[in-house]
Protein backbone atom coordinates (compact mmCIF):
# COMPACT_ATOMS: atom_id res chain seq x y z
CA UNK A 1 0.00 0.00 0.00
CA UNK A 2 1.51 3.61 -0.94
CA UNK A 3 1.77 6.14 1.73
CA UNK A 4 -0.36 9.55 0.31
CA UNK A 5 1.64 12.60 -0.57
CA UNK A 6 0.71 15.85 1.44
CA UNK A 7 0.59 18.93 -1.28
CA UNK A 8 4.05 20.94 -0.87
CA UNK A 9 2.38 23.67 -1.14
CA UNK A 10 0.68 22.96 1.71
CA UNK A 11 3.44 21.83 3.81
CA UNK A 12 5.58 25.39 2.45
CA UNK A 13 1.92 27.44 3.68
CA UNK A 14 1.91 26.02 6.87
CA UNK A 15 5.42 27.42 8.18
CA UNK A 16 3.46 30.57 8.16
CA UNK A 17 1.69 30.96 11.59
CA UNK A 18 -0.74 32.84 10.05
CA UNK A 19 -1.94 31.38 7.39
CA UNK A 20 -5.24 30.27 8.73
CA UNK A 21 -6.44 28.71 5.80
CA UNK A 22 -3.80 26.75 5.67
CA UNK A 23 -3.66 25.41 9.34
CA UNK A 24 -7.40 24.50 9.08
CA UNK A 25 -7.29 22.51 5.73
CA UNK A 26 -3.85 21.08 7.42
CA UNK A 27 -5.97 19.80 10.57
CA UNK A 28 -9.10 18.58 8.41
CA UNK A 29 -6.59 16.37 6.48
CA UNK A 30 -4.90 15.43 9.61
CA UNK A 31 -7.24 15.78 12.92
CA UNK A 32 -8.94 11.80 12.34
CA UNK A 33 -5.63 10.30 11.83
CA UNK A 34 -3.57 11.36 14.49
CA UNK A 35 -6.61 10.49 16.79
CA UNK A 36 -7.13 7.17 15.33
CA UNK A 37 -3.64 7.14 16.60
CA UNK A 38 -4.30 7.51 19.88
CA UNK A 39 -7.43 5.23 19.65
CA UNK A 40 -5.29 2.84 18.40
CA UNK A 41 -3.00 2.77 21.46
CA UNK A 42 -5.89 2.38 23.95
CA UNK A 43 -6.07 6.35 24.68
CA UNK A 44 -9.12 7.92 26.59
CA UNK A 45 -10.98 10.31 24.14
CA UNK A 46 -9.48 13.07 26.77
CA UNK A 47 -6.40 12.01 26.61
CA UNK A 48 -6.50 11.41 22.19
CA UNK A 49 -7.61 14.98 22.22
CA UNK A 50 -4.35 16.28 24.17
CA UNK A 51 -2.32 13.84 21.35
CA UNK A 52 -4.01 15.81 18.55
CA UNK A 53 -2.98 18.78 19.79
CA UNK A 54 0.46 17.62 21.23
CA UNK A 55 0.83 16.59 17.45
CA UNK A 56 -0.06 19.58 15.98
CA UNK A 57 1.82 22.21 17.98
CA UNK A 58 4.72 19.85 16.88
CA UNK A 59 4.25 19.96 13.64
CA UNK A 60 3.81 23.90 13.63
CA UNK A 61 7.19 23.98 15.44
CA UNK A 62 9.15 21.50 13.26
CA UNK A 63 7.85 21.63 10.14
CA UNK A 64 10.29 24.48 9.57
CA UNK A 65 12.83 21.91 9.43
CA UNK A 66 11.01 19.42 6.81
CA UNK A 67 12.61 19.43 3.54
CA UNK A 68 9.99 18.48 0.75
CA UNK A 69 12.26 17.95 -1.64
CA UNK A 70 14.31 15.86 0.65
CA UNK A 71 14.82 12.20 1.26
CA UNK A 72 11.86 11.91 3.99
CA UNK A 73 8.18 11.49 2.73
CA UNK A 74 5.86 13.60 5.18
CA UNK A 75 3.91 11.17 5.72
CA UNK A 76 6.70 9.31 7.03
CA UNK A 77 7.75 12.43 8.99
CA UNK A 78 4.44 12.87 10.63
CA UNK A 79 4.03 9.22 11.97
CA UNK A 80 7.29 9.12 13.71
CA UNK A 81 6.01 12.86 15.56
CA UNK A 82 2.33 10.70 16.27
CA UNK A 83 4.00 7.82 17.77
CA UNK A 84 6.51 9.75 19.39
CA UNK A 85 3.97 11.66 21.25
CA UNK A 86 1.82 9.15 21.71
CA UNK A 87 4.65 7.32 23.72
CA UNK A 88 5.38 10.36 25.22
CA UNK A 89 1.16 10.13 26.75
CA UNK A 90 1.43 6.89 27.45
CA UNK A 91 4.52 7.82 29.51
CA UNK A 92 3.56 10.30 31.55
CA UNK A 93 -0.04 7.87 32.17
CA UNK A 94 2.52 5.18 33.60
CA UNK A 95 4.32 7.66 35.97
CA UNK A 96 0.90 9.00 37.49
CA UNK A 97 0.13 4.73 37.97
CA UNK A 98 3.17 4.37 39.55
CA UNK A 99 7.23 4.02 38.71
CA UNK A 100 7.40 2.47 35.32
CA UNK A 101 7.17 -2.12 35.86
CA UNK A 102 5.34 -4.20 33.87
CA UNK A 103 2.25 -2.15 33.18
CA UNK A 104 4.49 0.04 31.36
CA UNK A 105 6.45 -2.57 29.68
CA UNK A 106 2.72 -4.10 28.49
CA UNK A 107 1.46 -0.64 27.58
CA UNK A 108 4.47 -0.30 25.29
CA UNK A 109 4.29 -3.46 23.84
CA UNK A 110 0.70 -3.24 22.67
CA UNK A 111 1.85 -0.38 19.94
CA UNK A 112 1.10 -1.27 16.72
CA UNK A 113 3.83 -1.88 14.31
CA UNK A 114 5.19 0.67 11.82
CA UNK A 115 3.60 -0.98 8.97
CA UNK A 116 0.36 -1.11 10.62
CA UNK A 117 0.73 2.88 11.41
CA UNK A 118 1.57 3.67 7.63
CA UNK A 119 -1.87 1.81 6.81
CA UNK A 120 -3.84 3.58 9.35
CA UNK A 121 -2.65 6.93 8.40
CA UNK A 122 -2.55 6.33 4.80
CA UNK A 123 -6.55 5.10 4.63
CA UNK A 124 -7.19 8.26 7.07
CA UNK A 125 -5.61 10.66 4.61
CA UNK A 126 -7.49 9.15 2.18
CA UNK A 127 -10.94 9.35 3.85
CA UNK A 128 -10.13 12.92 4.07
CA UNK A 129 -9.62 13.79 1.16
CA UNK A 130 -12.64 11.95 0.15
CA UNK A 131 -14.50 14.12 2.81
CA UNK A 132 -13.23 17.35 1.20
CA UNK A 133 -14.27 16.81 -1.71
CA UNK A 134 -17.68 15.09 -0.75
CA UNK A 135 -18.32 18.29 0.91
CA UNK A 136 -17.04 20.46 -2.41
CA UNK A 137 -19.27 18.25 -4.74
CA UNK A 138 -22.47 17.40 -2.57
CA UNK A 139 -22.58 21.81 -2.88
CA UNK A 140 -22.27 21.84 -6.28
CA UNK A 141 -25.38 19.05 -6.97
CA UNK A 142 -28.82 18.97 -6.67
CA UNK A 143 -29.41 16.83 -3.79
CA UNK A 144 -31.35 14.07 -5.45
CA UNK A 145 -28.28 13.76 -7.46
CA UNK A 146 -26.37 13.71 -4.23
CA UNK A 147 -29.02 11.16 -3.18
CA UNK A 148 -28.64 8.67 -6.04
CA UNK A 149 -25.02 8.48 -6.00
CA UNK A 150 -24.50 7.92 -2.30
CA UNK A 151 -27.04 5.34 -1.45
CA UNK A 152 -25.57 3.00 -4.25
CA UNK A 153 -22.33 4.04 -4.45
CA UNK A 154 -21.62 4.78 -0.49
CA UNK A 155 -24.30 2.61 0.94
CA UNK A 156 -24.46 -0.25 -1.71
CA UNK A 157 -28.15 -0.13 -2.58
CA UNK A 158 -29.55 -1.39 -5.24
CA UNK A 159 -30.62 1.22 -8.01
CA UNK A 160 -33.68 -0.22 -8.81
CA UNK A 161 -34.53 0.22 -5.19
CA UNK A 162 -33.13 4.28 -4.81
CA UNK A 163 -34.88 4.87 -8.08
CA UNK A 164 -38.32 4.02 -7.31
CA UNK A 165 -37.64 6.00 -3.85
CA UNK A 166 -36.66 8.70 -5.51
CA UNK A 167 -38.67 8.53 -8.35
CA UNK A 168 -36.41 8.34 -10.82
CA UNK A 169 -35.25 5.74 -13.58
CA UNK A 170 -32.44 3.30 -13.09
CA UNK A 171 -30.41 4.78 -15.88
CA UNK A 172 -30.95 8.38 -14.37
CA UNK A 173 -29.71 7.12 -11.38
CA UNK A 174 -26.55 5.30 -13.11
CA UNK A 175 -26.25 9.02 -14.58
CA UNK A 176 -26.04 11.14 -11.66
CA UNK A 177 -24.04 8.51 -9.85
CA UNK A 178 -21.49 8.81 -12.55
CA UNK A 179 -21.77 12.25 -12.72
CA UNK A 180 -21.09 12.81 -9.49
CA UNK A 181 -18.36 10.01 -9.21
CA UNK A 182 -16.11 12.10 -12.16
CA UNK A 183 -16.89 15.59 -10.12
CA UNK A 184 -15.41 14.03 -6.91
CA UNK A 185 -12.40 12.67 -8.85
CA UNK A 186 -11.94 16.15 -10.51
CA UNK A 187 -11.81 17.20 -6.89
CA UNK A 188 -9.90 14.67 -5.19
CA UNK A 189 -6.98 15.88 -7.85
CA UNK A 190 -7.47 19.32 -7.06
CA UNK A 191 -7.09 18.77 -2.80
CA UNK A 192 -3.76 16.52 -3.70
CA UNK A 193 -2.36 18.92 -6.54
CA UNK A 194 -1.02 21.95 -5.88
CA UNK A 195 -3.35 25.07 -6.31
CA UNK A 196 -2.40 27.84 -8.97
Amino acid sequence: MTTPETRTSLLLRIRDPADADAWDEFATLYRETIARVGRLRGMSPHDTDDLVQNVLIAVSTAVERFDPDGPARFSTWLQTVARNAAVNALARGVRHRGPGGTDALDLLAELPSGDALTQTLSLDYRRGVFQAAADRVRDEVHEDTWRAFWQTAVVGRPVDEVAAELGRTPGSVHTARSRVIARLRTQVQRIQSDPS
